[in-house]
């Protein structure tokens, strides 16, 4: 199941002032109508700047530029309306290349109406992104060549005064469990590596009797006390992605 979703989940990269390759999130690669995205945290995008963005066909593969126009990405700024943290970035199709062989994500992958959230036995939330942690990734620099590691984690929502406590709208966010210091693999404590790089990574709502199922938010940040992943609902991304198919110039898809 993870290394399914693992070809829509992609880790993301800059160039730092040398011009070698930089970790600086993840992203999830959607097709809304019939042009290409990929979503990611906005916070990761306004890291980035204006800088040129790179990820990877595969974990371990050559990093190639996205084939994205930065003036067009949807991020938060200082003056900004976009409070949900929500990134997106337009993809050339045209000149997808390699990444073409990845799944874009659409129709029932993709639910926007992941109202209200399931505590129940017949399905759990999956996280999949790519952490930064120098432990999860190589990185060839003079040949642009990665191997990165995917983290997964099984999880599931607290309960609904956790939003209170929290001060989250529950209809614009999602709260999942995470204990650093309880996370088991196969029946063993283990510690898990630094979340930072899994912002931008995908939340998947999956069925235990198929092992299936849709997006439904976007990793956008870690709550260390409080022991929660927190994730913007997909709607936020949808929106912003369906308001550049009406704005924006067609070219910038082709």
């Amino acid at each position: 199941m993870a290394e399914r979703l693992g070809q829509s989940v992609l880790p993301v990269f800059t160039e730092n002032e040398r011009r070698q390759p930089e970790r600086l999130g993840s992203c999830v690669l959607v097709r809304v109508d019939s042009n290409f995205y990929a979503f990611t945290a906005g916070h990761v995008l306004k890291d980035a700047g204006r800088s040129r963005l790179w990820a990877s066909p595969g974990r371990a593969g050559k990093l190639l530029p996205l084939p994205c126009n930065v003036e067009y990405q949807t991020r938060p700024t200082e003056h900004s309306q976009n409070d949900f943290d929500v990134g997106v970035l337009p993809l050339r199709a045209r000149a997808l290349g390699p990444f073409a062989q990845c799944t874009f994500l659409t129709g029932p992958d993709v639910d926007e109406d992941d109202q209200p959230d399931d505590r129940g036995l017949a399905a759990f939330y999956f996280v999949v992104g790519y952490p930064a942690s120098r432990t999860q990734v190589k990185v060839s620099h003079q040949a642009r060549h990665i191997h990165q590691i995917l983290f997964q984690l099984t999880t599931s929502p607290p309960a609904a005064d956790a939003y209170l406590r929290e001060t989250l709208p529950q209809s614009d966010y999602l709260l999942l469990d995470f204990d650093g210091k309880d996370i088991r693999v196969a029946g063993k404590v283990v510690t898990p590596p630094k979340l930072q790089g899994v912002s931008g990574g995908g939340i998947f709502y999956i069925s235990r009797s198929t092992a299936d199922g849709p997006l439904v938010a976007i990793a956008t940040a870690h709550r260390r006390n409080s022991r929660f992943i927190v994730g913007t609902r997909i709607k936020h991304f949808l929106r912003a992605a369906r308001q550049l198919n009406a704005t924006a110039p067609p070219e910038l898809f082709e």
